[in-house]
C-alpha cells in the first residue's frame, strides 16, 4: 500500500521566506502565527516550535490574501533536504494537534513536506506515519527509490508501505510511547515477515 491507502497526501510547505520578508515579526501580536521551520523537527523525531537559524523569525502576519499560507489540520511534517553525512533521509515529526488549537493555524516553510489527510479521519493516526516515517527499515526502502539527498511528495507518494489492517500493534506500541527500537523491530517483521530478534 502507499500513503494515499493509509488516508494521506503529500504538499509542500507552502511559505517561500524571502518572498514575505516584510510580514516576520520576532514576537507573537494581534493576527500573527507561528512560523514552522526544518529544523523544529528533530533528527529523534520531535516537534520543537523554534527559529534557530540566521533569518529566520518565530512569528508571521499574513495579508489578506495570505490565507492560503495557513495550516490549521494535524501532519506530520518532513524535513525535505538532508545532509549526505546525516544516518537517515527520512526526518519526520507529528505536528501537535494541541499546538494547532493553541494558535489557530501556523506557517510551514517550504524546506518541510507535510503528509495530511485526505479526508475526515484517516485510517491511521499521525503519530503511526511519524513513527513509521523515522523507522531504520522504511529508510532504507526509501533509499531504494531515490539516491538524492532531497526527499521529493512524488518519492513519499511512492514509498511503499504495510497494509492498514497490519498496524493494530503498532498503534498500541505507538499509543503507550514504547522505544523507537521496539517499533523499528515490529515495523521491520511488517515488511520481512519474521521476527528479527
Amino acid at each position: 500500500t502507499r500513503l494515499s491507502d493509509w488516508g494521506y497526501k503529500i504538499s509542500t510547505g507552502p511559505m517561500v521566506w524571502n518572498r514575505f520578508k516584510g510580514q516576520f515579526r520576532n514576537r507573537p501580536g494581534k493576527d500573527t502565527f507561528p512560523v514552522i521551520w526544518a529544523e523544529a523537527v528533530t533528527f529523534d523525531g520531535r516537534f520543537i516550535f523554534r527559529a534557530d537559524k540566521r533569518n529566520h523569525e518565530p512569528h508571521f502576519r499574513p495579508s489578506a490574501a495570505d490565507e492560503w499560507l495557513k495550516v490549521s489540520e494535524p501532519c506530520v511534517l518532513l524535513q525535505r533536504t538532508t545532509a549526505k553525512e546525516q544516518a537517515r533521509r527520512l526526518i519526520a515529526a507529528e505536528l501537535p494537534a494541541d499546538f494547532i488549537r493553541a494558535h489557530g493555524s501556523v506557517i510551514v516553510e517550504n524546506h518541510l513536506n507535510m503528509v495530511k489527510p485526505l479526508f475526515g479521519k484517516p485510517r491511521v493516526s499521525t503519530a503511526v506515519i511519524a513513527a513509521v516515517l523515522n523507522s531504520g527499515i522504511v529508510d532504507r526502502v526509501f533509499r531504494c527509490i531515490s539516491g538524492s539527498v532531497a526527499v521529493s511528495a512524488f518519492e513519499l507518494e511512492a514509498l511503499p508501505l504495510p497494509s492498514p489492517d497490519e498496524l493494530g500493534e503498532l498503534t498500541k506500541m505507538v499509543d503507550r510511547q514504547a522505544s523507537q527500537q521496539e517499533i523499528d523491530a515490529h515495523i521491520q517483521t511488517l515488511y520481512l515477515g519474521r521476527s528479527t530478534t
